[in-house]
């Protein structure tokens, strides 16, 4: 009687976990009250990326157009990148003023990019903005003939 009466707890005991693992598999995400969350287009999760934090900005020109920041590599497996490693690479801001801003970067050292001389100024990039590359496949997107950064243009 006594093992019936166990066996029987342990076979409700493991339908209310299972019940309770698929509910919670099935709630939607918590609510994320204050926070901005960014997202971006429809991209090949295979593609490669390099994270950075900034570290600091260019001078100004005469123009007062800053084209060039300083920045280290965050995030796991983030190594500097080799010159010019990162030319024709999409560069969007994903924290700071310049907070989804994308621009395309012209050439780079390890340590420091250059964006391209028909891109918007840095200005207003500060210490510690954190930014994403993206390599794009240059048959899919041309970053001369983008007009709407939301929407890639495609190459026919």
């Amino acid at each position: 009687m006594l093992l019936t009466w166990i066996s029987a707890c342990a076979r409700a005991s493991m339908t209310v976990a299972a019940l309770l693992l698929a509910l919670h598999a099935a709630a939607g995400p918590a609510r994320l009250d204050g926070i901005q969350i960014a997202g971006h287009d429809p991209v090949d999760p295979a593609l490669r990326r390099f994270t950075g934090k900034v570290t600091g900005v260019g001078q100004p020109d005469k123009t007062d157009r800053v084209s060039t920041l300083r920045f280290d590599p965050i995030g796991p497996d983030m190594v500097a990148p080799k010159p010019d490693e990162l030319r024709g690479w999409r560069l969007t801001f994903i924290k700071g003023k310049l907070f989804g801003q994308t621009l395309w970067i012209e050439g780079n050292t390890p340590n420091e990019l250059t964006v391209r001389d028909t891109d918007p100024s840095l200005a207003g990039v500060v210490e510690g903005d954190i930014l994403m590359i993206e390599l794009l496949d240059p048959n899919l997107i041309a970053p001369t003939s983008r007009g709407n950064d939301d929407e890639p243009q495609r190459v026919v």
